[in-house]
C-alpha cells in the first residue's frame, strides 16, 4: 500500500532518497518481499513481529543499530509519513546530513534541485532568483506547481524553449486542471502523451482518473489496466492499480496480498489496506 501511496507522492520519494534509505520486506516468511536476516534485526527489538501471521506491517524509521526515531500503519496517508519523516530529521540532526553526491553541486540549478528534494522551497527559489535559464525557470515552475501558485507556474513555464522539457511541462500543467477539478480539459491536454516521456505512467495515471470521473468508468479501468501491464515497477503504476483495484471491487480495500483468483488487481494482488484511493474521491 505505502508503494500505492505515499511512496507514488514525488515528496516522499525525493526526500526518502536523500536522507534515508528505503527498504522494504514481508515478516511472513512465504511474502514476496521475504527477507530472513531484516525479519530477525527486528523481531530482536520487537517480539511481536515474530510471529506466523501480522495484521499490519509498519513503516518503520530505524537507525542501523535499531533505534527506532518513527513509526507509523502500513496503509497511512502521504501526509501522515511525510510528517513522520520531517519530524525524524529535526528531532534528529545527526542524522540529517548531505550525501557525498551533494557537495559536488556547483551551478545554481543543481544546488536548488536538491534543496527542492529536501522540501526546502523557499531556499531552492532564493538560490534560482537571478538565473534566467530553461532549467532554472522549468525549476522554479515546479515549485510554483507544489505550492499550487498556478499563475507564478505559467509565467515560469513560459519562458522555457527547449524542447527536451516539454513533456515535463505538460505533465506539470496537467495537475492544475487536476486540482481544479476541470476534468474534460485534464483528459483532453493528456491524451497521445508520448510513450517515451519519464512522465508517460504519471499522464497514464492522471488520464484514467479524469475518465473516471467523467463517468467513463470502463475506459478508465482499460486505459489503467494497459499502462500497469506496460510496466511493473514504477509508483505510478501501483497507484494505478490501487485505484483500478478499488473500482473493480466496489468497496473498501482487502489485504496487500498477491494472488490470481477473481478480483484480483492486474499486478495480481487481491486488494489493498487501509480503504479507497483518494483520488477516486472528488
Amino acid at each position: 500500500m505505502l508503494r500505492a501511496g505515499p511512496f507514488s507522492d514525488e515528496r516522499v520519494r525525493r526526500l526518502a532518497n536523500r536522507r534515508f534509505v528505503a527498504f522494504a520486506f514481508d515478516l511472513v516468511e512465504d511474502g514476496v518481499l521475504a527477507d530472513a536476516d531484516a525479519k530477525r534485526f527486528l523481531v530482536k527489538r520487537r517480539p511481536e513481529f515474530g510471529g506466523r501471521t501480522i495484521s499490519n506491517e509498519p513503516l518503520m524509521i530505524l537507525t542501523a543499530d535499531g533505534k527506532n526515531l518513527g513509526e507509523t500503519i502500513n496503509y497511512a496517508s502521504t501526509g501522515t509519513v511525510l510528517k513522520m519523516m520531517r519530524r525524524a530529521l529535526r528531532k534528529h540532526p545527526e542524522f540529517n546530513k548531505p550525501a557525498d553526491d551533494e557537495a559536488k553541486a556547483e551551478t545554481p540549478v543543481e544546488k536548488a534541485q536538491i534543496l527542492v528534494d529536501l522540501l526546502a522551497l523557499d531556499d531552492a527559489s532564493q538560490v534560482l532568483q537571478d538565473e534566467a535559464g530553461d532549467q532554472a525557470q522549468y525549476l522554479l515552475g515546479h515549485i510554483a506547481r507544489l505550492r499550487k501558485q498556478w499563475r507564478e507556474m505559467e509565467a515560469r513555464f513560459k519562458k522555457v524553449k527547449d524542447p527536451a522539457l516539454k513533456s515535463d511541462i505538460r505533465m506539470e500543467r496537467a495537475h492544475a486542471f487536476w486540482h481544479e477539478k476541470e476534468c474534460e480539459d485534464l483528459q483532453d491536454h493528456l491524451r497521445d502523451f508520448p510513450k517515451d516521456s519519464n512522465r508517460y505512467t504519471e499522464a497514464r495515471y492522471y488520464q484514467g482518473l479524469a475518465l473516471y470521473h467523467l463517468g467513463k468508468k470502463r475506459q478508465a479501468l482499460a486505459l489503467w489496466k494497459e499502462t500497469i501491464r506496460s510496466n511493473t515497477q514504477d509508483p505510478w503504476i501501483y497507484r494505478a492499480d490501487w485505484a483500478y483495484t478499488n473500482v473493480k471491487q466496489g468497496r473498501r480495500g482487502g489485504w496487500v496480498i498477491t494472488g490470481t483468483g477473481t478480483g484480483t488487481s492486474p499486478l495480481g494482488r487481491i486488494g489493498y489496506m487501509g480503504g479507497r484511493n483518494p483520488d477516486l474521491r472528488r
